[in-house]
This record gives structure tokens, sequence and C-alpha cells, in this order.
């Protein structure tokens, strides 16, 4: 199966056409593995979002012409992380950002690429 979305890893693995079940396992090593490396950034070959998520439940949302926005929030758990992705998956990128936008303890950052 074809999803066009990859995952690079902070610890150097990567997955293309990844599926639902990639992220539970990036998860599940994210979780495992030390702060420094746990992170995890998941892209589309054919739209300019990725979604970041580290160790500490951290989430970022990178989007923007150039991927030169950024908005960050904390989340409570890894079961808020899958919900995140999830939409991410279903290509819902405009509902993804305005939840999160909607979300406490959020921040927006604009990057001058």
């Amino acid at each position: 199966m074809t999803t066009n979305i990859w995952i690079e890893k902070g610890w150097g693995d990567s997955v293309e056409n990844a599926t639902f079940d990639d992220i539970k396992t990036a998860i599940e090593e994210t979780i495992k593995i030390d702060e420094e490396h746990g992170a995890f950034w998941v892209g589309h070959m054919e739209n300019e979002f990725v979604l970041e998520v580290h160790k500490n439940c951290d989430l970022f949302f990178v989007y923007g012409e150039n991927q030169d926005e950024q908005i960050q929030t904390k989340l409570d758990n890894w079961e808020d992380v899958k919900h995140f992705f999830k939409m991410y998956f279903n290509s819902e990128f405009e509902k993804l950002k305005r939840e999160i936008e909607l979300r406490p303890f959020t921040y927006k950052k604009l990057t001058n690429g």
C-alpha cells in the first residue's frame, strides 16, 4: 500500500509509505529511547505539512508555503499523540491545525527561511 507518508526517527531510522501501525511502532520506540534521540517526524510527499513529536509529548505542526510556520503544544499522553497522527493520516491537516491552536499552552513560531 502506498501512503505517500514518511517517518524520520531521531535515532536515524526512516520509513517510506508509512502506515498507522508504523506510527504505533515509532511511539513504542520513542518511549524506550533516550531523551536526546526521543523524537520522530512524519511528512507527506505531496503536502508541505510535517508533524513532529518528542518523548515528552511536545507536538509540533510545521506548515506554510516553505514550511516556515510552526505551532507547538504539549499533549497529555500518547493516546492524544495518536489522535493527532490519525488526523494526519486522514489528510485532515486544517482540522489538525485548528485543534492544536485551540489547546491551552500552544505557541506559534514564524521562521525567517
